[in-house]
């Protein structure tokens, strides 16, 4: 389902100092539209982060710079930009500008190795007479990855990254905090000129979702509710309650939202043809 559309307009409507909607969607969308061979990418997540860079026509070759290579036969996995069109590392479309991060890892499942290690395990005592010590037995498993490695079948995943070069925002397609921190590590190191940070929130966003249940006029236009969401206690992340199929804004989940619980996940309809959720932390 694409409906990572909806997820941009949601994010200039919750934070500070949004510019005309108009503008940025119709920049957004025409960014949103590169064809990769027979297909269309569509983003389907979205982590936004404030930028600054003064130049994006350099970003290419900077990128460039710093392209994925070839694995190395003791390494599990290595990273670096991949390019869009042969030699092209950013492609821009009318004010947006999308990269590609490209991981290269080998696979060697730890099933694989941990059963070629008790077999030498099981091979050495029967020879020896006595068990193998824990600190011998962690340096064979070292000794078995630096052997294993080289014969690892290597395997390519891509992750991609846009840049609104209007409204200085960066988003990247996922939902792992993880995978977008590797990316803006090898974005800083290829761009040190590049200024990254987390957007700033006028409020808690869990307080703005929950008013959003509560009060769902509130909601920005074209968004309404749907009928999913998820009620934590801040203070404790233990107590967390999805509900579902319900009617919201509903009796229940005013209830819940009065004994001190909050909203961290909602799902919302956009246009009444695009449903997605939109989480506290992204």
């Amino acid at each position: 389902m694409h409906f990572f559309i909806p997820l941009y307009f949601i994010v200039v409507a919750v934070y500070p100092n949004p510019k005309s909607l108009t503008r940025i969607s119709r920049h957004f969308m025409l960014a949103c539209a590169f064809y990769f061979g027979d297909l269309f990418m569509w983003f389907t997540n979205a982590l936004v982060y404030q930028c600054q860079l003064d130049d994006y026509s350099a970003l290419a070759d900077l990128l460039s710079e710093q392209r994925l290579k070839p694995c190395p036969p003791h390494a599990r996995f290595v990273y670096g930009w991949v390019p869009l069109f042969e030699q092209e590392y950013a492609q821009q479309v009318i004010g947006a500008t999308l990269i590609n991060c490209g991981k290269e890892e080998r696979l060697l499942p730890r099933s694989v190795l941990n059963r070629v290690l008790n077999e030498k395990i099981q091979a050495l005592e029967t020879t020896r007479g006595y068990p193998v010590k824990r600190a011998e037995k962690a340096q064979l498993a070292q000794e078995l990855e630096f052997q294993l490695l080289p014969d690892a079948f290597c395997v390519q995943k891509h992750l991609f990254a846009l840049f609104d070069n209007t409204s200085n925002h960066l988003i990247i397609n996922t939902s792992s905090a993880n995978q977008a921190s590797q990316l803006l590590a090898l974005l800083r190191k290829s761009a040190p000129s590049l200024q990254l940070n987390a957007l700033v929130e006028t409020s808690h966003l869990s307080m703005r979702l929950t008013r959003w249940v509560l009060e769902p006029e509130t909601l920005p236009a074209q968004f309404s509710l749907s009928s999913t969401c998820v009620l934590s206690d801040l203070k404790d992340e233990t107590k967390r309650l999805q509900c579902k199929g319900y009617a919201l804004p509903c009796d229940e989940i005013e209830s819940l939202i009065q004994r001190g619980l909050c909203v961290t996940e909602l799902s919302l309809i956009w246009n009444e043809r695009i449903e997605f959720t939109l989480t506290h932390d992204f």
